[in-house]
């Protein structure tokens, strides 16, 4: 595997910021019966900073800083936070309006829909069900309770809508068993889908084995920003686009990507794209891609384990990138076609230093519990009916590749069309078919490779591995040492590095 090791070190001079016109947005808001949320509300907040400032003390946010200033920040960042006109503040999500509480999806929804400005806190596990979306009116702040807040099997949809926050909250298991690619016509299950809206921040939360995409931002919205996120274990990560025209404003920091495929963004027909101090970390498809129209500025990220970290695609793309580090990376050299745009022309930030950027984002990636949350056993299982720990073998993988201990995982039968990759990090795991029958399990996928092992000390046992693109594509790949075969039968052909 080659392996390329840039680091361009350069910064950017400060420059006087200017304003954005905002994209107009009509404001809808579903109106859905459900019951009323539990909890009295708060009285209504004035100052859009001292509103923030309530509510990061409501939901436990950990005081901490970094040369970009909080980690926890009381206000929008990024071009969430360029003010207009309609917004002299940027975005203020619900702030001005009074709290309230809710703990099951029927209060979610209504509260969502309300036409007033309003934060929501989400306390515990709501479980939305069949992937189904809640719509989300303008002026909202939805945040997870200092106890921790989910939405399981759900999302959020935001359409035509503007000034909308969301933070501290886990995504979670919408996947659809079977569908790594989220094509079943059943399942356009997103975690959090932005169409056509304005001023959207979506800010320290977790997404983990969705359905669909697990960021979705189209249609011409703008003035969005989406940092201090941890992205996980998924195939479609952050998609950006679906519209022809130059409008979308865009920033993405200090965002942790692992155990991904693709997405991480694709960034489609961007008018303004910033991208500093996010993490990748186990990519195999392609990192950051600059498509259609695109204008993107990408520094002090770091890219490893990744295939085509940066890549270029369609008419006229453009990427400047300085200061990133990549390591263990192969396929495409990262993309540059010179300067683009500087940031600072339209917000302060202050990039942190790159050396620094994976011990920050482990730290402080994710929700007030992610930190804490992850815990794999030395034994797990996969399958399909739900019986399992995972529905998914590359889930599995995943999480096992940031477990502190060698890891088994038992897959139930069942054929499996999914790309499956064995990250540095997974040392000593074991992959084996539940039956002990190599045809019972069939790990299978029309792209090669299906299954690449780059840890070393892998064991694969009574396993089928296919690959359907043709009789000379890789059903396996191997590159960290000391992998075992057992009983494993291999449908194409087995590339050693």
């Amino acid at each position: 595997m080659p392996f390329l090791a840039h680091s361009a070190r350069h910064r950017g001079a400060r420059r006087g910021r200017r304003t954005l016109a905002a994209v107009g947005a009509p404001v809808l808001a579903l109106a859905l019966l459900a019951p009323a949320a539990h909890g009295a509300p708060d009285a209504p907040g004035g100052d859009p900073r001292d509103a923030g400032v309530r509510l990061l003390h409501r939901i436990g946010a950990p005081a901490a800083s970094s040369a970009d200033g909080p980690v926890w920040s009381p206000v929008a960042t990024g071009f969430a936070s360029v003010p207009t006109a309609e917004h002299p503040h940027g975005t203020t999500g619900g702030a001005g309006g009074e709290t309230v509480v809710v703990r099951d999806a029927e209060a979610l929804a209504e509260q969502a829909a309300r036409d007033e400005p309003l934060t929501i806190l989400v306390q515990g596990e709501i479980t939305v069900g069949d992937g189904d979306m809640i719509d989300v009116a303008s002026d909202k702040t939805i945040a997870g309770s200092a106890a921790g807040g989910e939405i399981v099997d759900g999302g959020l949809r935001l359409l035509e809508v503007e000034n909308v926050i969301v933070r501290n909250l886990t995504f979670r298991d919408s996947f659809v068993a079977g569908d790594w690619d989220g094509k079943f016509d059943d399942n356009d299950n997103d975690g959090i889908r932005v169409d056509t809206s304005d001023h959207v921040w979506i800010d320290h939360n977790e997404f983990a084995r969705l359905g669909d995409g697990m960021v979705d931002l189209r249609k011409d919205s703008t003035a969005l920003t989406v940092s201090w996120n941890y992205f996980h274990d998924h195939n479609k990560t952050l998609g950006v686009g679906w519209t022809d025209n130059l409008v979308t404003t865009l920033t993405l920091h200090h965002n942790r990507f692992s155990n991904v495929h693709q997405r991480n963004s694709s960034t489609d027909n961007v008018a303004y794209g910033h991208l500093y101090n996010n993490w990748l970390s186990g990519v195999s498809s392609y990192g950051t891609s600059s498509r259609g129209g695109a204008q993107l500025l990408i520094e002090s990220s770091v890219y490893e384990h990744a295939k085509d970290p940066i890549v270029l695609s369609g008419e006229n793309p453009t990427v400047h990138q300085r200061d990133n580090v990549f390591r263990d990376v192969w396929g495409a050299e990262p993309a540059e076609t010179g300067p683009t745009f500087e940031a600072s022309d339209f917000y302060d930030y202050t990039a942190d230093d790159v050396d620094g950027v994976v011990a920050l984002l482990t730290r402080h990636a994710g929700t007030t519990k992610t930190p804490s949350t992850e815990r794999i056993a030395r034994q797990v299982t996969v399958a399909q009916d739900g019986t399992g720990d995972y529905l998914s073998v590359h889930a599995a993988v995943g999480a096992a590749s940031r477990a502190d201990h060698a890891v088994e995982i038992v897959v139930e039968p069942g054929t499996y069309k999914e790309v499956v990759s064995v990250w540095p990090g997974a040392e000593g795991l074991t992959i084996r078919g539940a039956t002990g029958d190599p045809g019972d399990v069939v790990v299978t996928y029309t792209w090669p490779p299906t299954l690449s092992v780059f840890a070393d000390d892998v064991t694969l046992a009574d396993l089928t591995l296919e690959n359907t693109r043709d009789a000379d594509s890789a059903a396996l790949r191997t590159v960290g040492e000391r992998t075992v075969l057992e009983d494993v039968v291999l449908r194409g052909t087995h590339d050693a590095g």
